[in-house]
């Protein structure tokens, strides 16, 4: 995994994939969305019916990891 940037210093691309962080603390975020806009990280669960969309600030990101292909 690449090194983990400032949002302060760099901005993702609108749309971007990425995973993201608060600077100092432990975990990270999976697979999050940045949406310019706003200046947020949005993570989406499908559960079932109902999904669930978490919007949070972050200090850090990185770009996520190129998903698996079999």
């Amino acid at each position: 995994m690449s090194e983990w940037i400032s949002i302060y210093r760099e901005v993702p691309k609108d749309g971007q994939l990425v995973k993201c962080r608060i600077a100092g603390e432990e975990g990270y975020c999976g697979a999050a969305i940045y949406d310019a806009k706003t200046s947020t990280f949005r993570t989406y669960d499908d559960q079932r019916n109902r999904l669930i969309i978490t919007v949070w600030k972050s200090d850090e990101w990185t770009e996520q990891d190129a998903p698996d292909k079999d």
